[in-house]
């Protein structure tokens, strides 16, 4: 508790520092071309604390007391030598630039004021003749920023950004220095049908190189693999038994969440032992409850130790894998090593994995019905559904029946019962038993970003060969007579008796394609069964065969690798290599949301910010200087935009005026400046309203 306090008030410390580095480059280059900076702060608003030279600290502004002992000093020149000018006071005019400058130099005052303000969420430099919101802002001392030439005034503008990207680099190489602890480019699961798996990666493969670049850790994999072009295949290498083998992938957009990236269709490595703290829910549910029972079947400190027989060591990921695709849904025979020595069998169940891209999971386009996969501690299903009840029917308010529902349509009703807060009922089986039905399950719960429903995860039923869609223009839809109709109970493929869909499965397996092949299936109107003749098409062939499995064994974290280096020099080169990917990375991301294939929603404002970073500090102190590193890059893209207001849209009127000779006038300046202050005020409450939006 105590590490993650410190954790985030360093974070909040980082974030400071960040903008503080920025400011300081504004400040250092006005300085060198000879502009007088009167403030330097760090936030916005009024001052919490300030410093000047020749005052010291003060709690709000020094501004007051440095301006009345420069006009009392002046006061007193001016008794001493009557002759050279009148007693100034507050109603006599202001002393000459020069006079004000000669005063600080005797009375040993620093010409800027260095604050803290109230609000920690920026900072700026206050220059003489310079203010962002007044365009026509001017001062005739020589020393104003509007005296100074176009170049000097762009050094200065750009200076911000320049000394984020230099920040940027010199975290990456310190991060690099002291050891970055990065999850390591093993593929650890394939998605069926994924680029990945159409490409030939296996698990247990090592990504080395991806369009030529390398790969360090696992993050760096899908930040490359979203960054490259849509459609347009790209060479990958992995090492695979200490051999390199070259392959070419095409990136994809996978369904659901996350599907505005591209990606390759990989999941992490994670060790076969299970995770070092015991599952945690809220009072008032138990596991049983919330979770299937596989999640908390492996306890901290257990490791498993052989699979069906065959000896594994925890990182031995590929071959459990192996193993786990080969049994096609038989049950595992899984051996548990217990902390404490003693040794433990378990059965293991796998289950048909999601496709990659859009569409339902099927066989030869028969879709299977919805399970019970978890409940929400907060959900109103909470102690009526089970993890595990196959999903018979649901009722909606208007007494409308959804029969034998798939995840797609369960789905669905859920979210459209959801946005009016439906109270909706369900016919389940449990145990292989019909329930009374469950009544009262009031919907309307925040369930995701802008989604409402009842608060449950949902699987497939595949214990149960029951169809409950059938996809159009597929072996199933055109299989004669009649089709296979939705709600129909398969029974065999062609003599093979089935009971369930991995029967159904593993029968298909061994069914030529283009070859006649008879299916028996049961409807509640053919108790007795009815057989139509199927042919499976080459692309259903290779679908059937591309099917995998997984488990809801909840695993721990495989080790991290360390990416180190003891040379300055080299550390100092990864680090400028990763600043230029992360810039590249944000002014791609940015292109396709303008293109329109990545959603704006998918950007984070200062809240999600702060939720992230939290969560990346708490990794270690190496995680914690790789996201300030991130931030200083990424804010060193967003100040250069083209944006009045901010440093970009500074550098933009610059290089208009070098370009006319002269300025834009001060109305469209001033027009502009508002109209970027209002469209960034639009980007914040936009991405705030995300940022809350993901927390629900």
């Amino acid at each position: 508790m105590v590490y993650n306090v410190w954790m985030i008030v360093l974070l909040v410390l980082g974030f400071g520092f960040v903008i503080f580095f920025h400011e300081l480059g504004h400040f250092l280059a006005a300085k060198w071309v000879g502009i007088k900076v009167e403030q330097f702060a760090v936030g916005f608003g009024q001052a919490l604390i300030a410093w000047r030279k020749g005052i010291g600290f003060r709690v709000g502004t020094t501004y007051p007391e440095y301006q009345r002992r420069i006009k009392d000093h002046l006061a007193r020149g001016e008794q001493a030598e009557p002759q050279t000018r009148e007693k100034v006071d507050d109603n006599d005019e202001e002393p000459s630039f020069a006079e004000w400058a000669a005063a600080e130099r005797e009375l040993g005052l620093g010409e800027t004021e260095y604050r803290l303000n109230w609000i920690p969420l920026g900072g700026y430099v206050k220059m003489l003749g310079q203010d962002d919101l007044k365009p026509n802002a001017k001062a005739e001392d020589p020393r104003a920023y509007n005296r100074k030439s176009v170049g000097a005034r762009m050094i200065v503008v750009s200076a911000g950004v320049i000394m984020n990207i230099i920040l940027a680099a010199i975290g990456f190489m310190i991060v690099f220095l002291i050891g970055f602890k990065v999850p390591q480019t093993i593929v650890g699961g394939l998605m069926p049908d994924s680029p990945a798996q159409r490409a030939g990666l296996r698990p247990g493969d090592v990504i080395e190189t991806i369009d030529g670049k390398k790969q360090y850790d696992f993050t760096k994999v899908g930040l490359s693999a979203a960054l490259l072009e849509d459609g347009v295949a790209v060479p990958i290498e992995v090492m695979r038994d200490k051999q390199l083998l070259k392959f070419q992938v095409t990136p994809g957009r996978p369904k659901g969440a996350g599907s505005d990236f591209l990606a390759l269709g990989i999941e992490a490595t994670r060790d076969l032992r299970g995770l070092k703290e015991p599952i945690v829910i809220p009072p008032g549910a138990t596991l049983q409850q919330v979770y299937p029972a596989e999640e908390f079947a492996l306890q901290p400190g257990d490791v498993i130790t052989k699979v069906n027989g065959v000896d594994v060591s925890p990182s031995d990921v590929a071959r459990f894998d192996e193993i786990l695709q080969d049994a096609r849904g038989e049950p595992l025979d899984l051996t548990i090593t217990e902390s404490g020595g003693a040794q433990r069998h378990m059965k293991v169940q796998g289950h048909f994995s999601e496709p990659f891209s859009a569409g339902s999971f099927h066989l030869v386009g028969m879709v299977p019905r919805a399970r019970v996969l978890s409940v929400m501690p907060n959900s109103p299903a909470l102690g009526k559904l089970m993890p595990g009840d196959v999903v018979v029917s649901l009722v909606r308010a208007n007494n409308s029946i959804v029969a034998n529902p798939s995840v797609e349509k369960l789905t669905a009703s859920l979210k459209e019962a959801g946005d009016t807060g439906e109270t909706i009922s369900m016919n389940v089986l449990r145990d292989g038993k019909l329930l009374p039905q469950i009544d009262g399950l009031k919907t309307g719960m925040s369930v995701g970003s802008h989604k409402r429903g009842l608060g449950i995860g949902l699987a497939f039923d595949e214990e149960h060969p029951v169809v409950a869609d059938v996809l159009v223009n597929t072996p199933a839809s055109r299989a004669n007579p009649d089709g296979i109709p939705a709600g129909a109970t398969i029974t065999a493929i062609g003599l093979t008796p089935v009971h369930t869909w991995y029967d159904i499965h593993r029968a298909l397996l061994n069914v030529p394609a283009d070859t006649p092949v008879k299916l028996t299936f049961t409807t509640a109107q053919t108790p007795a069964g009815k057989t139509v003749e199927m042919k499976v098409d080459p692309a259903q062939v290779g679908a059937i065969h591309a099917a995998r499995y997984f488990t809801f064994l909840t695993l721990d974290e495989a080790a991290k690798g360390l990416r180190q280096t003891h040379s300055p020099v080299e550390a100092a080169k990864w680090g400028v290599t990763e600043t230029r990917d992360f810039v590249l990375q944000f002014y791609l991301t940015l292109r396709r949301m303008v293109g329109g294939s990545v959603s704006p929603a998918n950007m984070m404002g200062p809240l999600g910010i702060v939720t992230n970073g939290a969560k990346i500090a708490f990794r270690g102190t190496d995680w914690l200087i790789w996201f300030l590193a991130m931030i200083s890059a990424n804010l060193a893209v967003v100040n250069f935009l083209p944006i009045p207001i901010v440093d970009g849209g500074l550098f933009t009127f610059l290089v208009l005026e070098k370009i006319q000779g002269k300025p834009l006038s001060a109305r469209m300046q001033t027009i502009a400046q508002y109209v970027g202050l209002a469209f960034l005020a639009g980007v914040f409450l936009f991405v705030t309203y995300h940022d809350i939006a993901r927390w629900f």
